[in-house]
C-alpha cells in the first residue's frame, strides 16, 4: 500500500487510539491474571481498591513512594487511610451488598482487615504468598513502556525529579501507580454496565485479535486499516474466556448474553466476536481517549519517580552487554 494508507500509527491520530487500544487490553488483561492468581477478578479489583485507598497519601509524596518502593519495605498500617465499603463499592459502580459480602469474605481469608474508620490491606497481607507475583508485574510493566516508546506511542514524559536508590527493583512504588491506572480504566469499564462485562468484553477483544500479524494489528509503523473486518476476528467461546479470566463458566455465559443482547458481542460460528460495528460507535472513541489520557498520567509518574530513567539505563546496560558478547 501506498499514499496514506503508509502512514504510521503514530502519525494518524484515531488509528493510534486504536493501536493503543489493543496494546494496553493484553496489557491490562496480563496484570490482572498475575495479580489475581487464583483468585476471583473481581475480589482483585476490590483488593486493589482498597489498597489505592489506604494509600493515596504516600502516593502525592515521592519520598514516601521511594521510601516504600521495594517489595519488601511496604507502608507500615498506621500510614494506611481506611476506606469504607460503600466507599470501594462506588468506586467501582458494585451495588454494596456485593461489595459487603466479597470484603466480609477476603476478611475472613486475611486478604484485608476491618479496623476503625473502614477496611485497609494491612503490610502483613501484602508479604503474604498471595502477592508474591508482584515483580511479574513490574516486568510485565517495564516490558510494556518498551513496546510503547518503540511504538511511537508516548508523548513527551516529564522530567525526574526524584532518584531511585540503588538495590532492588521499585515494584511496589509502580504496582501502587499501576493500581492507579487500572482502577481508572476499570471506571471506565463499569460505564458499560457491570464491571464484570466490561472484563469479558476486553478478554472477547483480545482473543479476537491477538493472532493478527503486526501489519494489521497497526504496530511498528506499518499500514493496518483504521476497522479490520469481522472475518479476520477469531472467535473465542464462553468457555475459552471463563478459563483465561478464571471465571466460572456459567458465569462468563450470563455476562455474554447480556451482552449479546445489547449488541455490544456477536454469536458467530466458532463463539462471541467483539464486532466492528460495535467498536464504530460513536462512544468508543471518547473511551479510547480516555484510555489514553489516563495511560500517560501513569507513565508520567513513573517518569518522576525516576522510573524510566532506570528502565532507559537497564536497557542501555542491556544493550551494552549484548554487543560486548557479541564483539567477543
Amino acid at each position: 500500500m501506498t499514499g496514506a494508507d503508509d502512514i504510521s500509527a503514530a502519525d494518524d491520530p484515531v488509528r493510534r487510539l486504536r493501536v493503543l487500544g489493543r496494546i494496553t487490553a493484553a496489557f491490562l488483561l496480563d496484570l490482572l491474571a498475575i495479580a489475581r492468581g487464583d483468585d476471583d477478578p473481581l475480589d482483585t479489583l476490590i483488593v486493589a481498591a482498597i489498597v489505592q485507598a489506604n494509600t493515596a497519601e504516600i502516593r502525592q509524596h515521592a519520598d514516601l513512594q521511594l521510601a516504600f518502593a521495594r517489595l519488601d519495605r511496604p507502608p507500615p498500617d498506621a500510614m494506611r487511610r481506611p476506606v469504607s465499603v460503600n466507599a470501594i463499592a462506588a468506586s467501582l459502580n458494585l451495588p454494596f451488598e456485593t461489595a459487603r459480602r466479597r470484603i466480609g469474605a477476603l476478611a475472613a481469608q486475611g486478604a484485608c482487615r476491618f479496623v476503625e474508620g473502614g477496611v485497609i490491606v494491612p503490610a502483613q497481607a501484602l508479604l503474604s504468598p498471595r502477592f508474591a507475583k508482584d515483580d511479574l508485574g513490574y516486568a510485565r510493566t517495564r516490558a510494556f513502556y518498551r513496546q510503547l516508546r518503540e511504538f511511537g506511542l508516548l508523548a513527551e514524559m516529564p522530567p525526574p525529579t526524584a532518584e531511585i536508590a540503588p538495590g532492588g527493583a521499585p515494584a511496589r512504588a509502580v504496582w501502587r501507580l499501576i493500581g492507579t491506572y487500572m482502577l481508572r480504566v476499570a471506571e471506565e469499564l463499569s460505564r458499560v454496565g457491570h464491571l464484570m462485562d466490561g472484563i469479558i468484553l476486553f478478554e472477547v477483544f483480545r482473543s479476537n485479535t491477538e493472532h493478527w500479524p503486526p501489519e494489521v494489528r497497526g504496530e511498528e509503523g506499518t499500514t493496518a486499516a483504521d476497522m479490520v473486518p469481522d472475518t479476520m476476528r477469531r472467535p473465542v467461546t464462553p468457555g475459552g474466556v471463563a478459563r483465561r479470566l478464571g471465571l466460572p463458566p456459567e458465569t462468563v455465559r450470563r455476562h455474554a448474553l447480556r451482552l449479546v443482547d445489547r449488541g455490544l458481542l456477536a454469536r458467530v460460528p466458532g463463539g462471541l466476536i467483539l464486532p466492528a460495528e460495535t467498536l464504530a460507535r460513536q462512544n468508543v472513541f471518547p473511551a479510547l481517549a480516555a484510555n489514553a489520557a489516563n495511560l500517560q498520567r501513569m507513565m508520567g509518574a513513573l517518569s518522576q519517580l525516576g522510573v524510566l530513567r532506570l528502565w532507559d539505563a537497564e536497557e542501555a546496560g542491556d544493550h551494552g552487554q549484548e554487543h560486548a558478547a557479541a564483539v567477543g
